[in-house]
C-alpha cells in the first residue's frame, strides 16, 4: 500500500491495520549488538601457503573460525585453527573451490564434539545439498529465524550467493559464493564480520541492509537451481559485492547453538 493511499484512510481503520500487522507478522527483537566488538574479524588473505591457497577460498573455515575463538576464549592462533578446521578432517575444504554446505556441516559437528564435549543444536535453512540430520526443511532463510541465533553460546554463518541479475527476464544468475559470521542485527540490518580482504584487513563491523525479493528466479550450473526467487533476501548496502556479480543473496544460513 502506498503512503499517498494510507492518507486517506480514517483514523481508525489506520490503527486497526497497524494492530493487525503486529499480530500477524510478530518482528524480531529491535536490536542485538552486544556481541559485535568481541567476535573477531579474521581476514581469510592472512592464511598463508601455496597448500592452503593462500586462504582465497577459506571463507567457510574463517568465518566458523571467528565464533569459535569467541565462544572458547581462545586468545591466539585463530589462523591454525581455521587451517585445521578447513583439513579433510573437518570441513574438507577446496583450495579451488572453497567448502560446501555439507562439508561445513559436518566439520562443525566434529569439532564441536571435541571442543564442546557435545552441543544443543545444529541446523541448516536454505537450498543447497545438506545431511538430513541437519535440516530444518526451509528452503528460504527466514531472518527471524537467523537472528535468533545470535547469544552468548550460539553463532550463525550466512552463505551468500553471488549473482549477476538479468533485469530483462528477472533472472538471478548464480556465479559463486562465499561465508560471512553474523554478528548482530539492527532491525532489518544484519551485522557481519566479512573474512574476504576486498572487506578490509581491520577489524570492521559491517552493517548491511537487507530487503526481500518479491519476484523472479534464481538460476546457475548448480544442484539446487533454478527455483523461484521470491522471498530470498538481498544483501544490499553495506555488503562488500565481488566484482564478478552484482547483486548478493542469502542462500543458506547455519545456526549452531553449543
Amino acid at each position: 500500500m502506498t503512503h499517498y493511499s494510507v492518507l486517506y484512510m480514517s483514523g481508525k481503520l489506520k490503527f486497526y491495520l497497524y494492530f493487525m500487522s503486529i499480530i500477524s507478522f510478530p518482528l524480531m527483537a529491535a536490536s542485538h549488538t552486544s556481541f559485535v566488538n568481541e567476535i573477531p574479524d579474521f581476514t581469510q588473505s592472512r592464511i598463508t601457503g601455496w597448500q592452503y591457497g593462500h586462504g582465497s577460498e577459506y571463507c567457510g573455515p574463517v568465518a566458523v573460525s571467528n565464533s569459535l575463538v569467541w565462544m572458547t576464549n581462545m586468545r591466539a592462533g585463530q589462523a591454525d585453527l581455521a587451517k585445521l578446521l578447513a583439513s579433510s578432517r573437518y570441513m574438507n575444504t577446496d583450495v579451488w573451490k572453497g567448502t560446501r554446505t555439507r562439508d561445513l556441516l559436518s566439520g562443525v559437528h566434529a569439532i564441536a564434539i571435541e571442543l564442546f564435549g557435545g552441543y544443543s543444536s545444529l541446523e541448516y535453512q536454505g537450498w543447497k545439498k545438506h545431511p538430513l540430520q541437519y535440516s530444518t526443511g526451509t528452503r528460504v532463510p527466514d531472518i527471524r529465524w537467523i537472528t535468533d541465533g545470535i547469544s552468548k553460546d550460539s553463532a550463525v554463518w550466512l552463505n551468500v550467493g553471488w549473482y549477476k541479475y538479468d533485469r530483462h527476464n528477472n533472472i538471478y544468475r548464480r556465479v559463486g559464493g562465499h561465508w560471512v559470521t553474523l554478528v548482530g542485527y539492527d532491525s532489518s540490518i544484519l551485522i557481519i564480520h566479512d573474512p574476504a580482504p576486498r572487506a578490509g584487513q581491520l577489524f570492521a563491523n559491517e552493517y548491511v541492509h537487507t530487503s526481500t525479493i518479491g519476484s523472479g528466479a534464481l538460476a546457475g550450473e548448480i544442484s539446487g537451481l533454478p527455483r523461484p526467487a521470491s522471498g530470498y533476501l538481498r544483501l544490499g548496502k553495506g555488503m562488500h559485492v565481488k566484482k564478478v556479480a552484482d547483486v548478493a543473496i542469502v542462500d543458506g544460513a547455519v545456526k549452531f547453538r553449543k
